[in-house]
């Protein structure tokens, strides 16, 4: 039986958009939707993905007045919407192993 190596790894790019009432709510959003499109994407097991690159494409801000019976206590808001591509180092185990 030969041995071989079937550790891999990759750098990908992804182009996420994401949207919440904070930039921190945004960012989470978009890594938490970054770390199911590698698992979706990589044939195999993930073992380290790790973001090298984060560039912002498009950032988006909308305020707003929140009025409780659209008269009483208004109150300003505001959500934002990013887009940035990540650049990720992946590793991950093939688990085909080359034959048929």
């Amino acid at each position: 039986m030969t041995q071989r190596q079937c550790m891999k790894t990759v750098q990908k790019d992804f182009i996420l958009e994401s949207s919440g009432k904070s930039k921190e709510e945004v960012f989470g959003n978009m890594f938490a939707v970054l770390r199911r499109r590698v698992y979706r994407e990589v044939p195999g097991v993930v073992l380290h993905m790790e973001p090298l690159e984060v560039y912002i494409l498009d950032e988006n801000k909308q305020d707003y007045t929140e009025r409780f019976l659209w008269l009483f206590m208004p109150r300003k808001k505001s959500s934002y919407t990013i887009k940035a591509r990540v650049v990720v180092l992946i590793k991950y185990i093939e688990l085909s192993n080359g034959e048929g």
